[in-house]
């Protein structure tokens, strides 16, 4: 079975940004930091995964379906840090120049589009790695369809493989009743509601035991709970299926793809005074660039090492993400 590996993004751009130093910057100013942990997470995954195929979905800045069907939907989100908003279009020029497929859609989230890819390669017979630090893609997860959770500290990059097994055992469900659990407890990272006074705890026990809300609200009031968690669901139970609704990942959105117009393929010529002006030195010499014919030799830049330094916290990340 031939594997694509589609990566969230945002989601990894964010991590990247404040999992390397952000001193990290060119002779000329400009940061570089959320590119090169980019990379460096995009290159480890490649050399763990080998996939045949490969291609990045981004958010765009148009309001979603989310967005319409309400007001609260993210927004509590602060807007992203000019240092890392001034990396994004480079960062777009790069993957180009790697020839990576990028797919983005107005009025669809990113996790839409991973949703929706995931179901046309199954359809196709691939298997897909999804590449995420964004637990809502767990729902996605299936026979076919594995989620690698990253997570970037100190400057050190970690992931988490999640299949139908490891997720099973970690949460005591099914997947896709990840969307349940966020129906009753909500998302504070998403601002979506849950249901007011139903806390994680009570969520997951009543999901482990009952899988769906469905089932919960069809044998309501008779379910094992508390007189005040009935009473609270009783009274959520709008709120209870306005978060599902947010919560889902569609995976129907109207992308045209096919996977194997993503099978990889090998960098073009611009990557070259791509790095060069990015002073990714490093990088020429993994990738083993060397300068197009029409390009003079260039004096090679000073080589930036990257640091340990990095946020010590993972709270100032979530702002943004």
């Amino acid at each position: 079975m031939k594997k694509l590996m589609v990566l969230d993004g945002n989601s990894i751009v964010n991590r990247a940004f404040y999992g390397v130093s952000q001193n990290l910057t060119t002779r000329t100013g400009q940061p570089t930091n959320a590119i090169l942990g980019f990379l460096n997470i995009l290159n480890k995954l490649l050399d763990e995964e080998q996939p045949d195929a490969l291609c990045v979905t981004f958010d765009r800045k148009a309001p979603t379906f989310r967005h319409l069907a309400y007001e609260g939907y993210k927004a509590q989100r602060k807007g992203m840090p000019d240092e890392l908003a001034s990396q994004m279009p480079l960062l777009k020029e790069v993957l180009a120049a790697m020839n990576i497929p990028m797919y983005e859609l107005d009025g669809w989230e990113a996790d839409d589009l991973i949703g929706t890819i995931s179901v046309k390669d199954a359809a196709a017979g691939w298997e897909t790695v999804i590449v995420t630090g964004d637990k809502d893609s767990l729902q996605l997860v299936t026979g076919a369809t594995t989620v690698k959770l990253v997570s970037t500290r100190m400057g050190q990059t970690t992931t988490k493989e999640m299949t139908p097994e490891t997720f099973q055992e970690t949460y005591g469900f099914a997947p896709i009743h990840i969307v349940d659990l966020k129906a009753l407890m909500g998302d504070a990272s998403d601002n979506i509601p849950g249901v007011p006074g139903v806390g994680e705890k009570t969520a997951m026990a009543l999901i482990q035991k009952y899988q769906s809300i469905d089932e919960i609200y069809r044998l309501l009031p008779d379910i094992e709970a508390k007189p005040n968690v009935i009473k609270k669901l009783t009274e959520g139970e709008e709120s209870a299926r306005q978060s599902f609704h947010l919560a889902t990942i569609v995976t129907d959105a109207p992308l045209e793809f096919s996977p194997q117009d993503n099978l990889r393929k090998a960098p073009s010529d611009a990557l070259y005074p791509l790095f060069m002006k990015l002073e990714f030195t490093k990088l020429i010499d993994k990738y083993g660039l060397k300068p197009p014919a029409d390009i003079p030799a260039a004096e090679e830049p000073v080589d930036l090492t990257v640091t340990a330094e990095a946020v010590t916290t993972v709270e100032k990340a979530k702002e943004y993400l």
